[in-house]
Protein backbone atom coordinates (compact mmCIF):
# COMPACT_ATOMS: atom_id res chain seq x y z
CA UNK A 1 0.00 0.00 0.00
CA UNK A 2 1.49 3.48 -1.23
CA UNK A 3 -0.45 6.73 0.03
CA UNK A 4 0.70 9.59 -2.04
CA UNK A 5 0.43 13.31 -0.35
CA UNK A 6 -1.01 16.16 -1.60
CA UNK A 7 -2.64 14.05 -4.67
CA UNK A 8 1.31 14.44 -6.27
CA UNK A 9 0.81 18.03 -6.75
CA UNK A 10 1.75 19.81 -8.88
CA UNK A 11 2.16 16.86 -10.89
CA UNK A 12 -1.63 15.65 -10.27
CA UNK A 13 -1.90 13.97 -13.53
CA UNK A 14 1.31 11.56 -13.55
CA UNK A 15 -0.41 10.55 -9.84
CA UNK A 16 -3.70 9.96 -10.71
CA UNK A 17 -2.38 7.83 -13.45
CA UNK A 18 -0.46 5.67 -11.03
CA UNK A 19 -3.32 5.72 -8.98
CA UNK A 20 -5.18 4.31 -11.82
CA UNK A 21 -2.63 1.74 -12.97
CA UNK A 22 -2.16 0.42 -9.28
CA UNK A 23 -5.01 -0.90 -6.86
CA UNK A 24 -2.82 -0.49 -3.89
CA UNK A 25 -1.82 3.29 -4.16
CA UNK A 26 -4.10 5.89 -3.23
CA UNK A 27 -4.06 9.89 -2.58
CA UNK A 28 -4.05 12.14 -0.10
CA UNK A 29 -5.90 15.65 -0.58
CA UNK A 30 -3.46 17.24 1.72
CA UNK A 31 -3.87 21.12 1.07
CA UNK A 32 -5.08 20.49 -2.63
CA UNK A 33 -8.18 21.86 -3.96
CA UNK A 34 -7.72 25.07 -0.89
CA UNK A 35 -7.56 28.21 -1.59
CA UNK A 36 -3.74 28.74 -0.90
CA UNK A 37 -2.70 25.70 -3.49
CA UNK A 38 -5.56 26.97 -6.18
CA UNK A 39 -3.78 30.47 -6.63
CA UNK A 40 -0.67 28.30 -7.68
CA UNK A 41 -0.93 24.93 -8.13
CA UNK A 42 -4.44 23.86 -8.99
CA UNK A 43 -6.18 20.87 -9.41
CA UNK A 44 -6.65 20.94 -13.39
CA UNK A 45 -10.16 20.57 -14.40
CA UNK A 46 -10.41 18.39 -16.85
CA UNK A 47 -9.40 15.51 -14.52
CA UNK A 48 -12.36 15.75 -12.28
CA UNK A 49 -13.49 12.57 -14.19
CA UNK A 50 -10.47 10.06 -12.95
CA UNK A 51 -10.98 11.82 -9.54
CA UNK A 52 -14.58 10.89 -9.54
CA UNK A 53 -13.65 7.22 -10.37
CA UNK A 54 -10.65 6.99 -7.83
CA UNK A 55 -13.00 7.91 -5.25
CA UNK A 56 -12.54 4.87 -3.63
CA UNK A 57 -8.82 5.72 -2.94
CA UNK A 58 -8.53 8.97 -2.09
CA UNK A 59 -7.73 10.08 1.53
CA UNK A 60 -8.80 13.34 3.04
CA UNK A 61 -5.23 14.80 4.61
CA UNK A 62 -4.81 18.11 6.21
CA UNK A 63 -1.45 18.56 7.87
CA UNK A 64 -2.98 20.30 10.75
CA UNK A 65 -1.92 22.18 12.42
CA UNK A 66 1.18 23.18 9.98
CA UNK A 67 -1.30 24.58 7.37
CA UNK A 68 -1.10 28.45 6.02
CA UNK A 69 -5.04 28.32 6.58
CA UNK A 70 -8.11 27.11 9.07
CA UNK A 71 -8.77 23.07 9.07
CA UNK A 72 -12.29 23.27 8.61
CA UNK A 73 -11.19 25.19 5.26
CA UNK A 74 -9.39 21.84 3.67
CA UNK A 75 -12.82 20.06 4.43
CA UNK A 76 -14.82 22.67 2.80
CA UNK A 77 -12.58 22.64 -0.17
CA UNK A 78 -13.42 19.26 -0.36
CA UNK A 79 -16.67 19.73 -0.75
CA UNK A 80 -16.87 22.36 -2.89
CA UNK A 81 -15.97 20.31 -5.38
CA UNK A 82 -19.63 19.27 -5.88
CA UNK A 83 -18.21 15.54 -6.14
CA UNK A 84 -21.41 14.52 -4.09
CA UNK A 85 -22.05 12.91 -0.30
CA UNK A 86 -21.64 9.43 -1.34
CA UNK A 87 -18.02 10.87 -2.60
CA UNK A 88 -17.13 13.06 0.22
CA UNK A 89 -18.52 10.80 3.22
CA UNK A 90 -15.92 8.05 1.28
CA UNK A 91 -12.53 10.67 0.91
CA UNK A 92 -13.71 12.25 4.36
CA UNK A 93 -13.94 9.21 6.52
CA UNK A 94 -15.00 5.81 4.86
CA UNK A 95 -11.58 5.62 2.79
CA UNK A 96 -9.29 6.04 5.34
CA UNK A 97 -11.41 3.74 8.25
CA UNK A 98 -11.30 0.93 5.46
CA UNK A 99 -7.83 1.25 4.47
CA UNK A 100 -6.63 0.80 8.41
CA UNK A 101 -8.82 -1.16 9.30
CA UNK A 102 -11.16 1.35 12.16
CA UNK A 103 -14.74 0.47 12.35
Amino acid sequence: MLVIAHMGMPDYGDFLDICAEHPDVHLDTTMAFTDFTQATSPFPRERMDDLVALGDRVLFGSDFPNIPYPYEHAVDAVRRLGLGEDWERKVLHDNAARLFGIR
